[in-house]
């Protein structure tokens, strides 16, 4: 494994303690939005078609929702690892299939100026999906993670992805080192992808550390 590391991280799930856009629809828009999030998992929905039939269903106002975002807490250890990323020279990116609108308020509560990637909540008498980063080939996700990783990674770096969920197998797939929990841990050992499982991030750094210290030792 090459010495210099630059990680792409998904938010929802795996930077905060919850899945921030999931909540967000439980909590405001009813219970029927699981049979398209089901759809969209299958891949039937593209993010965009999925955002479409559910978002319109929100009952909330922009400034209650914008506060409501304020109770998201990230994984502690995030912090950390953060820290240590800083220490090493490792560039950090998060790309995220859910909403700019709350990953920036976030990170701005924690002190964190990590730039990022994500689709945008937008309310016109309803609220509306704007998909800033997809591909327009595939379309399958509003955020074309795999495009962003390839297009951002310096070839004297070594990839790596953390990551949880359906929106990260394709990435997966491609980056030089995975990180998995939950569904995307799941994924990957249906489709043979190598991955080091983790619970929080003081995990990976612990396992990093180790990895790149028996490099250095031969």
């Amino acid at each position: 494994m090459p010495r210099r590391l630059m990680f792409f991280i998904d938010f929802d799930g795996t930077i905060s303690r919850e899945d921030i856009c999931s909540l967000m629809l439980d909590t405001f828009g009813g219970d029927n939005w699981r049979e398209f999030n089901r759809q969209w998992e299958k891949g039937d929905l593209t993010t965009e078609e999925c955002a479409s039939l559910v978002l319109g269903k929100l009952q909330v106002n922009p400034v209650a929702l914008e506060n409501w975002f304020d109770q998201a807490q990230i994984d502690e250890t995030f912090l950390e690892f953060v820290r240590w990323a800083i220490q090493q020279e490792y560039p950090l990116f998060i790309l995220s299939d859910g909403y700019d609108n709350y990953i920036s308020r976030v990170l701005g509560r924690y002190g964190l100026k990590i730039p990022f990637y994500a689709n945008h909540l937008t309310y016109r008498q309803g609220w509306e999906i704007t998909c800033l980063s997809n591909d327009n080939e595939c379309r399958r996700h509003g955020v074309c993670k795999t495009r962003l990783m390839e297009s951002l990674l310096d070839p004297d770096y070594c990839s790596v992805y953390i990551g949880d969920g359906y929106s990260d197998i394709c990435p997966a797939e491609k980056a030089d080192l995975v990180f998995a929990k939950d569904d995307l841990a799941r994924l990957c050992r249906e489709r043979g992808i190598a991955y080091h499982p983790f619970g929080c991030f003081s995990d990976i750094t612990a396992a990093l550390t180790r990895i790149t210290d028996e490099k250095a030792s031969g």
